[in-house]
């Protein structure tokens, strides 16, 4: 459980970080963790609307070095930004967060090609197209705490 932080920890690394880290994981520095938030960029064509939610994001990422619990707040607000910007693009305020990717990947606004965490991207766009199920899935289990019924691993007690 995640105790309210007292007045000399609240500008110091959160414990978890250094708990993973002690775990075998990659120690976490501030300079390095603001430059990695930093690189995560959008395009200038993008609305202000939608860049001012971003970067909300993005400090939201940056303050989860302080308080590691934000990182699902984080994710969810990705979400968020993720439905606004499709909203936006496709000029359909009555569509869901699925239906505006099937309705991106239809018109080929997602390419495997720009997500930069793929190597070999696909000329096919497998994983665009997977992002139609996998992130209503996701946002739907961050704001409601578990996915539906019959959803992912989820099995009712």
């Amino acid at each position: 459980m995640d105790l309210f932080k007292s007045y000399d920890e609240i500008t110091c690394i959160d414990k978890q970080h250094l708990f993973l880290h002690k775990m075998g994981g990659k120690k976490i520095e501030l300079a390095s963790y603001h430059q990695s938030i930093q690189g995560i960029q959008l395009h200038a064509g993008v609305p202000q609307t939608v860049r001012g939610q971003f970067d909300i994001a993005r400090n939201m990422a940056l303050y989860s070095y302080f308080f590691y619990a934000l990182g699902a707040e984080v994710q969810l607000k990705a979400y968020n930004v993720i439905e606004h910007a499709l909203r936006i693009k496709c000029n359909r305020q009555d569509l869901m967060l699925r239906q505006l990717l099937n309705l991106a990947n239809e018109k080929n606004w997602l390419r495997d090609s720009g997500f930069r965490h793929l190597d070999n991207p696909d000329e096919s766009n497998k994983y665009s197209k997977s992002l139609s199920k996998i992130l209503p899935e996701l946002r739907n289990e961050s704001a409601h705490g578990l996915p539906p019924v019959g959803v992912g691993l989820y099995r009712p007690y």
